[in-house]
């Protein structure tokens, strides 16, 4: 019984709720990221425990072509991946004010399953009005959508001999998923603003800035731009 309500903890019927649009992309992106993982001759293994220790998705495409060009040392892959998601470092520090209570043990866990899904995912449970979201339901979004990412790789890869993927089909399937995650939020005209704006200035920064520095920049940008506008309407 003790065991049954401590899985309920994490997985109950409110997380599965939030997370499923999460493994409605992961499971197609994944699977690519499984083949391209078996083209440049990782194995069924290899690429579960890549998809284990390197939990993100366009960083772990990105070493994944540098693997199979054959030229980029450990230390670029490791370098370029990082730059890729210091991204991250924003969600980490948003979340955290939510987090103030839990353990040391507990966030070293729930920092592994951030991601830009994760993220979203969280940020808007912990916001909604009279949301009773906590660390346990937050932890268990993590967890289940890092399954999700492993099982999709590993399968990718398992198959990847006989299947044959356009990965350009990945962006597409990418773009998908966040615009699912953005209708969470199209109830509220500013935030629907906010995510217009963000999505332009990021297609014009895409020609400046490389290493996905575009997406860090508009998101800063817009998110700025959105906090001044609500603040502005407030005090109106």
């Amino acid at each position: 019984m003790a065991g049954g309500a401590t899985i309920n903890r994490f997985f109950n019927q409110e997380v599965i709720k939030a997370v499923w649009p999460i493994w409605l992309g992961y499971l197609p992106l994944g699977f690519a990221g499984g083949v391209l993982a078996q083209k440049v001759g990782l194995t069924p293994g290899e690429t579960g425990l890549m998809s284990l220790l390197v939990f993100a998705g366009s960083g772990q495409f990105i070493a994944l072509a540098m693997m199979g060009g054959g030229a980029a040392s450990i230390t670029s892959i490791v370098m370029t991946t990082f730059i890729v998601n210091l991204r991250h470092l924003l969600y980490s520090s948003t979340l955290a004010s939510y987090l103030m209570e839990a353990s040391k043990k507990y966030l070293g866990t729930f920092a592994q399953g951030i991601t830009d899904e994760t993220f979203a995912v969280n940020l808007n449970k912990f916001t909604e009005k009279e949301s009773d979201w906590n660390a346990d339901k937050a932890l268990g979004v993590n967890v289940l959508a890092h399954a999700c990412w492993i099982f999709s790789n590993v399968l990718g890869n398992i198959v990847g001999n006989v299947v044959s993927i356009d990965m350009a089909v990945v962006s597409y399937t990418l773009t998908a998923m966040f615009i699912g995650l953005w209708s969470f939020h199209f109830e509220h005209k500013l935030l629907i603003i906010v995510g217009v704006f963000s999505g332009f200035l990021a297609l014009s920064l895409s020609s400046v800035l490389d290493h996905k520095l575009h997406i860090v920049v508009a998101t800063l940008l817009a998110a700025t731009v959105g906090c001044a506008a609500e603040s502005w309407c407030i005090k109106k």
